[in-house]
């Protein structure tokens, strides 16, 4: 395969960064009031801050990604058939654009043919990569309902493929 070395060096950064994230993310307590994820805070599309706390009890899918990257837009209709999937159960998939603007996004979110209906949040200074130790998108977070981080998928996905409903459903029927 012409893309060997490139795989076997995205591999070795996304080990680093699952790796980086589970140890911040171990080191904090079970507690939902310590949980990282509820430390977070983005503006949507209209500049109106949007606290991650507000998801707590729920599961969340937090999913970083830009309207540059072909697999985060790719995966971004499956994400919504995942969403519509799990309507009225308690999960949440919310979208954070890593380093674009507002009117980028929202230019985006005009031209996609699947209509949006999850939270789209805007990092438009980067400082998730920093923060997080984000080294490529799209990167995938599914925390539970007590936002503990249960998994970290680097890469795009098919969300509403069976492996992916599974997963959802296996940390929805956790208590």
């Amino acid at each position: 395969m012409q893309y060997t070395h490139w795989n076997l060096n995205m591999k070795n950064r996304f080990l680093t960064l699952f790796t980086t994230l589970f140890l911040l993310f171990s080191t904090q307590t079970a507690s939902a009031n310590s949980s990282p994820l509820y430390q977070l805070s983005f503006p949507d599309v209209d500049n109106n801050p949007v606290e991650l706390s507000d998801y707590k009890g729920k599961v969340v899918l937090l999913n970083f990604w830009a309207t540059w990257c072909p697999p985060c837009v790719k995966e971004m209709p499956s994400m919504q058939r995942l969403r519509e999937k799990f309507a009225g159960k308690d999960f949440e998939i919310v979208a954070i654009s890593a380093g674009e603007s507002p009117a980028t996004v929202d230019s985006f979110m005009m031209e996609l043919e699947t209509e949006l209906t999850f939270p789209i949040l805007l990092d438009e200074k980067g400082r998730s990569f920093r923060e997080l130790g984000i080294r490529g998108l799209p990167i995938s977070f599914l925390f539970d309902r007590n936002g503990k981080l249960i998994k970290t998928i680097a890469g795009s996905r098919e969300w509403d493929e069976q492996r992916e409903v599974n997963l959802i459903q296996s940390t929805l029927d956790q208590k």
